[in-house]
């Protein structure tokens, strides 16, 4: 990007990270809407008029949340305030379309949420009265069969998976989920804090919300399905995931996308805005296990391991940036099966190597069938405006398994190195397309592949630190990218490509940069209020 191009938020900004989330949570209000129907206790059926607002709490920490939910939400029809578990139980019971069930500062214990169906213009409302004042330290939720549901700023002590079962457009929004599960006995028996699953599930959303914790076997996030088929169409944006140690076992990713019986089914999931960090329980950060996925626009920091297509087709990875920090066991995107696009991604520091390298277009133990658990031979990758600075390992081609990749283009990427090889070619692969690379190995590193200077010509690309990231500002890659992507239209920060892209993942542009590396203030319950 150009230097003087105006970005879109300000770095002053990015420094004030929140420190102490639960605190903050517990501090900001959740104001209700203007014009809002009557209040109707749950116990005794009296019926009041409702606030125009609700009081903020005082401190100079409170935030309202009431023009960001008035914006999404409808009117409600009714508003319902518990202030026990006996009367959240019974609001649940008796919930309508329309209904906002307030829950007051507090402890509660969670039911299940069942054949309740809300509509678009009318959703079932579930939240605090101030954001994450209501603490959730027993019980289980459940939404099940049950459509247009919306469960916003809670906070989550309790022990228990949250469920969405054969439900459709649940939306968990601006809640904060420090889940209270001690080890079990077997330390390979998972503990899944959010599960989307169920026959027809689909068009859910994981918003604004903090996981953080995780010290036992399970995901933040996995989207299950079906008997044959996976939820579709769900959406898992604007997150903040940290802090997850290192598991013994496999089965600690952050999100998990399908298994492996219904991998062959489409899934439509879009993984974008999150920002993830020292997220290290699995080698699999984010591990896509069915087909149609987009994984973009997420920030990863010092996370020990990657983003990888694990089972599954045409997905797509693109405008991702990968910071390692030096960290031992960071890596990037690995990729098995056919179709699978890896573009405009961003990866600098990242130490790790074979599976966790920058990139993996690994090798496979089966070939076009066998178990669906098995890793599926690459066919037809592409792999196309990258930029590679100063990894352990930046591109790797086949390191496990006894299929080498088929059919894959590497092109247009900008590769800078000082160790190792730049490109490790562990198996030749049957069929490579190299085209308008440039790679710049300094110190003692090597190009690592026979190549003629238009596959990849080894030139400095004279990369710039700008918005902390190593960006061009001239040089070989202005101008130069050769062929044509149609699904390359813009750079890494949402600046567009014009009719001369350039090498790597990032464009020489005046245009207003749409999108920056996330920080903590970026994502999370207190994110844009």
């Amino acid at each position: 990007m150009n230097l003087h191009s105006v970005r879109s938020r300000s770095w002053a900004r990015r420094a004030a990270v929140t420190t102490a989330l639960g605190l903050a949570l517990a501090s900001a209000a959740v104001a209700a809407p203007a014009g809002a129907g009557p209040v109707t206790s749950p116990v005794t059926g009296s019926v009041t008029a409702a606030p125009a607002s609700a009081a903020v709490a005082p401190g100079p920490a409170a935030t309202t949340d009431g023009a960001a939910r008035a914006a999404a939400d409808p009117v409600p029809l009714r508003t319902v305030r518990v202030s026990t578990s006996a009367q959240l139980a019974a609001a649940f019971a008796g919930a309508v379309p329309g209904d906002r069930i307030v829950l007051a500062d507090g402890e509660y214990s969670m039911v299940k949420l069942a054949d309740k169906a809300g509509t678009a213009e009318h959703p079932i409302v579930i939240e605090g009265a101030t954001l994450g004042g209501a603490v959730v330290t027993g019980g289980q939720l459940e939404v099940a069969r049950s459509h247009h549901v919306v469960v916003r700023g809670l906070s989550w002590r309790n022990a228990a998976t949250l469920k969405i079962e054969a439900s459709t457009n649940v939306r968990l929004t601006r809640n904060d989920f420090r889940l209270a599960f001690v080890p079990p006995a077997d330390p390979s028996s998972s503990r899944h804090w959010v599960s989307i699953a169920g026959e027809g599930s689909g068009y859910n959303r994981v918003d604004y919300n903090a996981f953080a914790g995780k010290t036992v076997l399970g995901n933040y996030v996995t989207v299950y399905g079906g008997a044959t088929q996976i939820s579709q169409h769900d959406r898992i944006d604007h997150n903040y995931f940290s802090d997850s140690p290192a598991q013994p076992v496999n089965g600690g990713e952050a999100i998990r996308l399908g298994v492996s019986a219904i991998s062959d089914s489409s899934s439509f999931a879009v993984v974008e805005h999150n920002l993830f960090e020292n997220c290290d329980s699995d080698p699999e950060i984010v591990s896509l296990k069915s087909d149609d996925n987009t994984v973009r626009y997420n920030t990863f920091r010092t996370s020990a391991g990657s983003v990888v297509a694990r089972r599954g087709d045409r997905n797509a990875i693109h405008g991702n940036v990968f910071l390692g920090g030096g960290k031992a066991g960071t890596g990037g995107v690995r990729l098995y099966g056919d179709d699978q696009r890896v573009h405009d991604n961003y990866f600098e520091g990242l130490t790790g190597s074979g599976y966790t390298a920058a990139l993996q277009v690994d090798g496979g133990d089966v070939d076009g069938s066998g178990a669906t658990s098995a890793h599926w031979r690459v066919h037809r990758a592409t792999i196309v405006h990258n930029t590679f600075v100063d990894n352990v390992s930046n591109v790797e081609l086949g390191a496990n398994y006894v299929y080498p990749p088929a059919d894959v283009t590497l092109a247009n990427n900008v590769v800078v190195g000082s160790t190792g090889r730049l490109f490790a070619e562990h198996k030749e692969t049957d069929g490579l397309t190299l085209a308008g690379n440039i790679a710049y190995p300094q110190g003692g590193a090597t190009l690592g592949i026979e190549a003629q200077p238009g596959q990849i010509r080894v030139a400095d690309p004279l990369l710039v630190r700008s918005g902390g990231l190593w960006r061009l500002r001239q040089g070989p890659a202005v101008d130069a990218a050769v062929g044509t992507y149609p699904f390359v239209v813009e750079d890494l920060d949402g600046q567009p490509r014009d009719q001369h892209p350039d090498v790597g993942a990032d464009e020489v542009s005046s245009a207003p940069v749409l999108r920056d590396p996330l920080e903590p203030s970026d994502v999370g319950p207190l994110a844009d209020l």
